[in-house]
């Protein structure tokens, strides 16, 4: 059967001199919207060697409609083109063993040889400029520019990523627990943390020293990365990734252990430069992957562990170490280091305080101070002075240790809590804490709350309410039960989290934990607006932003925009006018902060947070935010300036 492109390259003229490298090539750029997966168009493109011009056909194409067909109508459409070429190439170089048979057994007979090449560089290198111009800026290197990387040792990796991702070590290690490497050497990474606890980032980060761990732990921006950079393992989804590492999941198939899970290794420098891992480094990242999929809980938890595992180059063992779970770090020692000590652990004092007193009989409130200020009062207690009278409070000790620690080490403590006493609430609080499963962490937290009735007994629930948080030894069940609420809240049960903000201030109207601020809101958005109101009542005094922009939106739920809506809002604006742009930003900004001043940036991101989805939920709500912010705007422009 004839073919009529091959007719037309036929009846041109031939430069058996001149090559053209060329194929069918994904475009530089992502479309979404268009199916259930973003995708990069594919063209035909073809190069000559010999006049550095380039051809480009006009149609593009989804990745599976794509044919050869298109590649033999670029090539003639190529040829034909007298401004461009007006002649047929000696020789195409191509990428694709099957592209490569079906051009050849078509241009045979108009003299044009095929061969097929493991790499078309001036391709690649033109490709690489239009990539640049289309992203305005310098594109990251692909992972085949490190030294000494072949597709198969990128295969081989990419077969230890998806182990790793699959075992997600996450779920037991934090970014918190610093691992040393202690065979083999490796070049820049003797350290490394696991990344994926908090459920943004995951993979592996990656230090030379502990000084520059706890750096980067402090650090704000690019500017404050070590000018040697500083190299990361993380997982993402393909269009984030490089161009280079789609093309080349994408052309070999190397394996992935999902769409958010495409890895990539990166060393990234002060001045923004980026550099992909050599072969060596590559290999030795391979197998501290299979390392730490291959890691037990047991063994992280002895320590110090040796793993043999396959990698590219043959077997190698890894012998890792959890540095501050063999060696604490003191709480001096973490202060300098930027962290700041669990409030929790104050705690200890106070029970000590009750064990002291325990066999003392003071005749008034005078001998009583009298007793503590003697004792204790310019003092760092001396726990083992006050050694526990029950399993419960060597239980409740060991937490505290738990408390003053970091890391896998917390995890650890409260499990020996546990051993010694299944009533310790704070054991389980702190298992609950350290899990990044939503759903774990709630059961965990239900089970705090079932130790913590045990151990208080239900007399204290009959004779204790209202005084509860005051008594130190409700707060480990105080503790869990909010942990409960809020974890019931994040998985949708909102009846359920509801109920138990509503116990705890119950239990405890002062109000120590800050119930009602997440209480408030969730009422909003349960439709319960009489007992939203209610709560404001009850905590008058309150002069927060959460209490504003509630009471605001409680005014536009009852009235629409209406005087005393606007007048709420106004109120609110002064508390804090930075929670409208938080509320109104499309994307939710997750940065928090424990502590904040009453009208800053701080409080507003916390304010934003707690209460969006009630803002959100109402109709009209988030819309009229909006327009009365762009009225206050209009009227301060507005308003004329003083003159001299």
């Amino acid at each position: 059967m004839v073919n009529l492109q091959v007719e037309r390259l036929k009846r041109l003229p031939q430069r058996a001199d001149d090559t053209w490298q060329g194929g069918l090539v994904r475009m530089p750029a992502w479309v979404t919207g268009e199916g259930p997966k973003p995708f990069r168009p594919v063209s035909a493109v073809w190069l000559s060697l010999q006049t550095g011009l380039l051809h480009m056909s006009p149609e593009t194409r989804r990745p599976e409609d794509a044919d050869f067909a298109m590649a033999l109508d670029a090539v003639a459409g190529f040829a034909a083109n007298e401004a461009l070429a007006g002649y047929r190439p000696g020789k195409l170089e191509v990428k694709n063993p099957a592209l490569a048979e079906h051009l050849s057994g078509l241009l045979a007979e108009a003299g044009i040889r095929v061969e097929c090449c493991g790499r078309l560089l001036a391709l690649e290198r033109v490709l690489q400029d239009l990539a640049e111009h289309v992203h305005e800026g310098l594109v990251p290197p692909g992972p085949l520019e490190g030294k000494g990387v072949t597709v198969e040792r990128m295969r081989s990796f990419a077969e230890a990523a998806k182990v790793f991702f699959e075992a997600a070590p996450w779920q037991h290690l934090s970014n918190e627990d610093l691992l040393e490497i202690e065979s083999p050497p490796p070049a820049g990474m003797k350290y490394a943390v696991v990344l994926g606890a908090g459920g943004q980032e995951f993979g592996l980060g990656l230090y030379r020293s502990v000084d520059q761990h706890f750096a980067m732990a402090l650090a704000e921006g690019p500017d404050d990365l070590p000018p040697e950079g500083l190299w990361s393992f993380t997982f993402g989804e393909m269009m984030d990734r490089p161009l280079a590492d789609a093309d080349l999941w994408d052309d070999h198939g190397l394996p992935v252990a999902g769409d958010g899970a495409y890895p990539m290794v990166m060393r990234y420098d002060d001045r923004g430069r980026l550099r992909r891992p050599s072969a060596e480094a590559l290999a030795f990242l391979e197998g501290l992957a299979r390392a730490l999929a291959a890691t037990t809980e047991d063994e992280m938890d002895s320590g110090r562990w040796t793993k043999t595992v396959q990698t590219f180059e043959g077997p190698v063992e890894y012998r890792l170490a959890l540095p501050f779970l063999l060696h604490p770090l003191s709480r001096k020692e973490l202060h300098e280091r930027g962290i700041m000590p669990d409030r929790r652990v104050l705690e200890q004092t106070h029970a000590l305080m009750d064990r002291f007193l325990a066999d003392k009989e003071p005749e008034d409130i005078d001998e009583l101070n009298t007793l503590i200020e003697k004792e204790f009062l310019g003092k760092v207690p001396d726990a083992s002075k006050y050694p526990p009278r029950t399993p419960l409070e060597e239980a409740q000790d060991i937490c505290y240790e738990a408390f003053d620690a970091i890391g896998r080490l917390r995890v650890k403590r409260a499990r020996e809590a546990l051993a010694v006493s299944p009533d310790c609430a704070d054991a389980y609080v702190l298992l609950a804490e350290s899990t990044p499963a939503p759903r774990k962490a709630m059961d965990l937290f239900a089970k705090g709350v079932e130790a913590g009735r045990r151990a208080l007994g239900e007399e204290a629930f009959r004779e204790d309410v209202g005084h509860f948080w005051g008594i130190i030894s409700t707060r480990p069940f105080m503790r869990a039960l909010m942990g409960l609420a809020m974890a019931q809240e994040g998985l949708g049960d909102l009846e359920g989290a509801a109920q138990n903000y509503r116990e705890l201030l119950r239990l405890n109207p002062n109000d120590n934990q800050g119930v009602r601020d997440l209480l408030l809101p969730l009422l909003i958005l349960l439709n319960k607006d009489a007992e939203a109101r209610a709560l404001l009542n009850r905590y008058r005094g309150d002069i927060g932003a959460i209490r504003a922009y509630s009471m605001a939106l409680l005014a536009f739920r009852k009235g629409g925009d209406s005087p005393s809506a606007r007048q709420a809002l106004a109120r609110a604006r002064k508390v804090n006018p930075h929670v409208p742009k938080r509320l109104l930003a499309k994307e939710r900004d997750d940065s928090r902060s424990e502590a904040y001043s009453v009208g800053s940036e701080e409080e507003a991101a916390y304010c934003s947070d707690t209460c969006r989805r009630a803002w959100q939920s109402t109709p009209g709500a988030l819309e009229w935010l909006a327009s009365r912010a762009r009225t206050s705007k209009t009227k301060r422009k507005r308003q004329p300036k003083n003159k001299p």
